[in-house]
């Protein structure tokens, strides 16, 4: 180093000297057998010394070619033989460039995930000092046990395990965005995690099948192997998104591969897991699992892991806040305060109104009658008595819930006290069931379809009796322990008259909700600037920004106690909902989506990230509204546009709507979801009742091998039925629909081959076969009616005679 006169110049013949270096075959891979003096050996130095400017002028140390003077006039030779080869030499030497650079922006993310690593540590700290005592004792053990579970990994994925877990967290508090987390995990995890995971992996053995008349072209499917009664090729890994679809991940050829996968996910998901006691229930699992697979575990290892995961799920029972509180609701004697029945209601539906006056009354099975001829009336929604409106309240006095008094009854069995909370929550309990053995059991619920069982549950009988039931179909979830005793007829009529206050209690506070929820995105949509059409998402989608908004940037214009908050970046959204909570958030930039009833009322909105993800506003009302997306050829729109309709056409999501109205110059509704179709379905049919009805719906076929469900053409089926209407879904070219996993009419239109075209023709021919059905209808009903008419005229004359 000394040997130079300046540092800058000895920096400079490194750089030049480590571009040389990457030309071996195990690095960029040039051809450097060339002797001193050569064409081939210029060519090299040319890279060389091209890779040593652009480095020295990236890293602030400059070039002086003055040191390489010797090789100028070989450069000059090659470069007039072939003047293009200064081209070829600095694209090399950029590649030279990026490869050398690559090693210090490497170092600079270890750096980074260091001081990474040691935020989280110190947050994990932080959170644990600031906990409860014995709260503080449960959270130090799973810090242990995750330890515990993870020691075995090299650090750098171990590290990678925790970076993720911490992104999720901010991305479930909404602090980063979707595709933030989502690029985390691809860096991290080799594959992307959707950001809406909620938690349940699964692992399934897979075949790659031959499409049917492929015509040589070696184009295949994938399918379960188990439902061919083969062996696996190959393992494939799948994450459930909270609205119940499975999403691919990444495949295996090797199943344990696939298993440590699918174990590192799981502690993904303990890590965010905010409950210390579930998160000591997720670790206890892991590592129960994990002990009955190890081939060299005994059986002692095995029931130790056991009770320790039976012990865990206890606690957990035990400290769910939800779950003490309706104990003691009911140790307490199940006393109702009948001054929770007065509320004030403000600004609401007049089909609200009766049921949110109603006082309950505690009525047993055996006096039902005497307080029916007393002027008791029956709730068939709430299932318990009330005050009817023409009831003299004295007669009642005896009902009233402040003048019942309730006596505990001898203890019953647990197994009958469990069969109990199962058919209360909508379980068919017959045969064997409940099963008390400590082991997960399926069982069916109202509303199954045969084969089907979508209710869960598991019992514990060591110790106090406990378990856990789900109702996959209603989604109600429950943690119970034996309470050891009956109700008399008296305490089921005063549970039943305290869920009906509760029930009337709530539905008023949430018409109060909505009320306020739609006046403030009311007085948004007011200062709104409109949507162009070279919003992201329009542009990816091809979609019309048809009369669309965009939240603004500021609140300009907004009522001084507006409880609209907006923000410039999604990374803002936490900080400013925990300072504000009672407040409406929104990004700036977002499409804002109005969301109306068939009065052309508004009651919620929803918003589209630029990358394509949508949120409805919280609080709000969705359930069977909608947005009339497009007009007619006379340039109506909403409601008025549909009442000039002879067909009333309703898809799923805006994009597809718009696609739809595009191709048939249109209006078309968009429900917003699946689940939204056959409400909204319901409201149109019952404005429109001598409109057909036509579901646009989605074809969720790449979902079915995930799940076994094609939700989308399962709910627009179900729509269509329920309003005798007719649903209709795109066909795509061969093979296009599983390979490009395409589902709607705008995949139709923007991603197959058939185009727009294909939109015109198979939404045309379904809604002229609607409308066509109709008339048939019309007609068929008119003839009907006339000769119903003429029977009653002819009866009415033959009367006339009679009496003559």
């Amino acid at each position: 180093k000394h040997q130079f006169e300046t540092p800058d110049r000895y920096y400079a013949t490194a750089l030049h000297e480590l571009g040389h270096w990457t030309g071996h075959e195990t690095r960029l891979n040039r051809d450097l057998a060339h002797p001193f003096g050569s064409e081939g050996y210029a060519r090299e130095e040319l890279r060389a010394e091209i890779a040593s400017m652009l480095l020295g002028h990236e890293l602030g140390i400059g070039h002086d070619p003055g040191q390489h003077v010797a090789y100028v006039a070989s450069w000059i030779k090659t470069l007039e033989e072939d003047p293009t080869e200064i081209f070829r030499a600095a694209a090399d030497a950029e590649k030279i460039q990026d490869y050398v650079l690559a090693f210090a922006r490497q170092q600079e993310l270890v750096e980074q995930e260091a001081i990474k690593m040691d935020e989280i540590r110190q947050n994990i700290a932080t959170y644990t000092a600031n906990l409860a005592p014995d709260l503080a004792t449960v959270a130090q053990h799973n810090n242990r046990q995750l330890q515990k579970l993870v020691e075995h990994l090299p650090t750098q994925e171990q590290n990678a395990l925790y970076l993720v877990a911490d992104a999720l967290k901010f991305c479930r508090n909404l602090s980063i965005d979707n595709l933030e987390f989502e690029e985390t995990s691809q860096d991290k995890l080799r594959f992307i995690i959707p950001a809406d995971w909620n938690g349940r992996i699964q692992i399934q053995g897979n075949v790659l099948e031959a499409n049917e008349n492929d015509n040589g072209t070696g184009n295949s499917h994938v399918v379960p192997a188990k439902e061919l009664g083969i062996d696996p090729e190959f393992w494939g890994v799948y994450v459930q998104r909270n609205d119940q679809t499975w999403v691919w991940l990444s495949d295996f050829n090797v199943e344990q591969q696939a298993v440590d996968t699918a174990e590192k996910l799981a502690l993904i998901d303990a890590m965010t897991e905010r409950n210390e006691y579930e998160k000591t229930v997720k670790l206890a699992r892991i590592d129960e699992f994990r002990i009955r697979n190890n081939p060299h575990s005994t059986e002692e290892e095995i029931d130790a892991a056991k009770e320790q995961r039976k012990h865990a799920e206890m606690l957990a029972m035990q400290n769910d806040a939800d779950f003490n509180k309706r104990r003691q609701t009911m140790e307490t004697g199940l006393m109702i305060d009948a001054h929770q029945n007065q509320h004030q209601n403000t600004e609401k539906e007049s089909d609200h109104t009766s049921h949110a006056s109603r006082q309950y009354l505690v009525v047993p099975y055996s006096e039902k009658d005497q307080a029916k001829a007393a002027g008791a009336r029956w709730d068939k929604v709430a299932k318990a008595w009330y005050v009817g409106e023409s009831a003299d309240i004295r007669a009642l006095q005896r009902w009233l819930p402040e003048n019942v008094t309730v006596q505990q009854n001898p203890a019953i069995d647990a197994q009958a006290e469990f069969a109990a909370v199962l058919r209360d929550n909508g379980c068919i309990v017959d045969g064997n069931h409940p099963v008390m053995d400590g082991l997960s059991h399926r069982i069916k619920v109202e509303g199954d379809k045969p084969g089907e069982k979508s209710g869960f549950y598991v019992v514990h009988m060591d110790g106090h009796p406990a378990g856990y039931f789900n109702n996959h179909r209603t989604k109600a979830e429950i943690r119970w322990k034996a309470k050891g005793y009956s109700l008399t007829e008296a305490q089921k009529g005063a549970f039943a008259a305290q869920v009906a206050i509760r029930q009337q209690e709530r539905k008023a506070e949430l018409q109060v909700q909505y009320v306020k929820v739609a006046q403030a995105i009311k007085e948004l949509l007011t200062i709104a600037p409109q949507a162009h059409v070279d919003h992201p998402y329009l542009q990816d989608k091809n979609a019309r920004p048809n009369g669309l908004k965009v939240v603004p940037h500021n609140t300009d214009g907004l009522p001084q106690d507006s409880i609209i908050k907006i923000c410039q970046n999604r990374q803002a959204v936490k900080s400013v909902r925990d300072e504000h909570p009672d407040s409406l958030v929104f990004v700036a930039g977002d499409l804002l989506l109005p969301i109306y009833d068939t009065q052309e009322k508004l009651w919620s909105a929803q918003t589209i990230q630029p990358n394509g993800t949508k949120l409805f506003v919280a609080g709000s009302q969705k359930e069977g509204h909608f947005l009339v997306v497009g007009g007619n050829k006379q340039g109506l729109v909403g409601l008025k546009a549909l009442d000039k309709t002879k067909a009333i056409i309703v898809a799923e999501g805006y994009s597809t709507a718009d696609t739809v109205s595009q191709a048939m110059n249109c209006p078309v509704v968009a429900a917003f979801d699946s689940g939204n179709l056959i409400p909204v379905a319901q409201q149109l049919h019952d404005k429109y009742p001598d409109k057909p009805i036509v579901i646009a719906g989605d074809d969720d076929q790449h979902l079915v091998a995930l799940n076994g469900k094609n939700t989308g053409r399962e709910k627009a089926l179900e729509a269509a039925q329920q309003v005798n209407g007719v649903a209709v879904f795109p066909a795509f070219a061969l093979n296009e629909q599983t390979s490009h996993k395409l589902s709607d009419f705008n995949d139709l239109a923007n991603k197959s081959a058939l185009g727009m075209q294909a939109v015109k023709r198979q939404a045309g021919a379904a809604i002229e076969k609607a409308i066509q059905q109709n008339s048939i209808q019309k007609h068929q009903s008119q003839l009907e009616h006339a000769k119903n008419q003429s029977q009653q005229q002819t009866e009415t004359k033959a009367k006339k005679r009679v009496l003559v």
